[in-house]
């Protein structure tokens, strides 16, 4: 087109001449000062552009082969006939077409492009050029368009397009930090939004700064060292780096940062991630399994003490049978505790966990009075083992060994400048009691374990009428910290 349109514009061609059903008619072009005829139309038929011809009626008078090509039709179909017969414009802004018609009034020419759409559907974009036709007498007599198919190539700037819109909507949604750094002068030229939150600078501070100005690397020499080894590898990571904003907060970042080509030219980028959150996550995962790991050793050792007391008594039926039950009830303890990420136990709940044999008969015969308290994990293992151990010795001999007996629980927190917590088991309605002669393991664990795991003291006592048991100990040995000062006391 630039050719055809150069060779017309520059004098090398002076007319237009058109074979009409009247004979060859000449048209000059506006603003030309034709005195030769040297351009024919067997010229414009070895051109690549399409080029078409109207008179004043709009009515085509002149087609050239490019323009067959291009709309698929033929010169003997096309001659006669109106633009709107062989393609319709699509104007990009509904003002463009009126902008093209005021060009060819004031100015006998207009550039520019639209949309063209062939008889058949077919779109083409087009880049036409567009100039009044004039008579040897200086009249306008039509207009000649000269029009370039460019299709493809507004297909592959829209690709550009896209790929720049979706580059630059992922560059500014990222949850995490980009900067682009100039390889020659290892000067940041754009930083992404995240980035400039997370380090509390604006835009135009970020831009012009070296890394090492901002706190991601050391000195200038890291920063120099970086770009060596990019050139190199294309690829350097930082992990584990330290990152203080402008406010003072401290961020734990991993740095990747890429050497590649945009358009020619050698663009850096570093990607930033804020890792702060998840070594937070890793660090507080590495203290809970150094505190699993204390937790299951305490809870062996305890397993091979019960183990060791309990073999020193009875026959070895009832040993596996003893043995099977205690470690039972500590691993009820232990699932209450898991279930609340060993921040304490409700003293209800360990009560209710460790009755569960005898579940249907707690609101009738086992009577529960005491306040909405937690203890610690300690102190929950060494009462949840006593109150197993009395709910078994009540089951064979006491209270709950016939069908009268009761066992009332409570428990309960003194409201003094030292708050204490008290735990009380007394059995009634049993068989009569007589206290035995000889001492069993299942003394020393509501005697001397249970007040081990709380720092307190067990009383047991051997009433005729039923047993009672209990423990007493500072609340802060016991209790959750916000129990501690706990003074109410209610139903569980």
């Amino acid at each position: 087109m630039e050719e055809t349109l150069h060779a017309i514009r520059s004098g090398q061609v002076d007319a237009l001449v058109v074979e009409g059903n009247d004979g060859p008619q000449i048209y000059t072009l506006q603003g030309l000062d034709a005195e030769t005829n040297r351009f024919r139309g067997a010229i414009l038929d070895q051109v690549n552009d399409a080029v078409i011809a109207v008179n004043h009626e709009n009515c085509i008078i002149y087609l050239n082969s490019a323009a067959e090509r291009l709309y698929g039709v033929t010169i003997s179909k096309a001659l006669g006939q109106t633009l709107p017969q062989i393609y319709n414009c699509r104007w990009g802004h509904e003002d463009d077409e009126a902008a093209a018609m005021t060009a060819l009034l004031e100015r006998g020419e207009w550039r520019g492009e639209n949309v063209h759409i062939r008889r058949d559907g077919i779109e083409i974009n087009a880049e036409s050029s567009i100039t009044v036709l004039r008579d040897v007498s200086g009249q306008s007599t039509g207009i000649l368009s000269v029009i370039r198919d460019v299709t493809e190539r507004k297909c592959s700037e829209n690709k550009v397009l896209v790929s720049e819109i979706r580059y630059r909507r992922l560059f500014e949604t990222a949850h995490d930090g980009v900067l682009l750094l100039n390889p020659a002068t290892r000067e940041i030229i754009d930083a992404n939004p995240f980035m400039t939150e997370m380090l509390g600078y604006s835009h135009r501070q970020l831009v012009g700064k070296e890394l090492f100005e901002i706190g991601l690397l050391k000195d200038e020499a890291a920063s120099q060292e970086m770009v060596r080894k990019l050139s190199r590898t294309n690829q350097v990571r930082y992990d584990d780096l330290p990152l203080k904003g402008t406010g003072g907060q401290l961020h734990e970042v991993e740095v990747v940062a890429n050497l590649y080509d945009e358009g020619g030219l050698p663009v850096i980028q570093c990607n930033v991630r804020d890792i702060t959150a998840r070594k937070r996550s890793e660090e507080q995962v590495r203290l809970l399994m150094a505190e699993v790991n204390h937790r299951a050793k305490n809870l062996l050792a305890v397993v091979l003490a019960v183990a060791q007391q309990t073999a020193k008594y009875g026959d070895l039926p009832s040993y596996v049978k003893r043995l099977s039950d205690r470690i039972d009830g500590l691993a009820a303890g232990q699932d209450l505790l898991v279930r609340n990420l060993w921040q304490g136990v409700e003293v209800s709940d360990l009560v209710k966990a460790q009755l569960a044999h005898f579940e249907d008969l707690i609101g009738t015969r086992i009577l529960m009075h005491g306040p909405c308290v937690q203890l610690t994990a300690a102190a929950a293992q060494g009462v949840g083992m006593a109150l197993h151990e009395l709910a078994t010795n009540a089951s064979k001999y006491g209270a709950l060994s016939n069908f009268e007996g009761q066992v009332h629980i409570s428990w309960r927190v003194t409201a003094a400048a030292k708050p204490g917590f008290s735990m009380s088991w007394t059995e009634s309605g049993g068989p009569r009691v007589v206290e035995p002669v000889r001492k069993g393991f299942g003394q020393v664990i509501i005697g001397r374990m249970a007040e081990a795991s709380v720092l307190g003291t067990a009383e047991i006592r051997f009433h005729e009428e039923g047993l009672s048991w209990t423990l007493n100990a500072a609340a802060e040995n016991v209790l959750t910290g916000r129990n501690q000062n706990e003074s109410a006391q209610g139903d569980a």
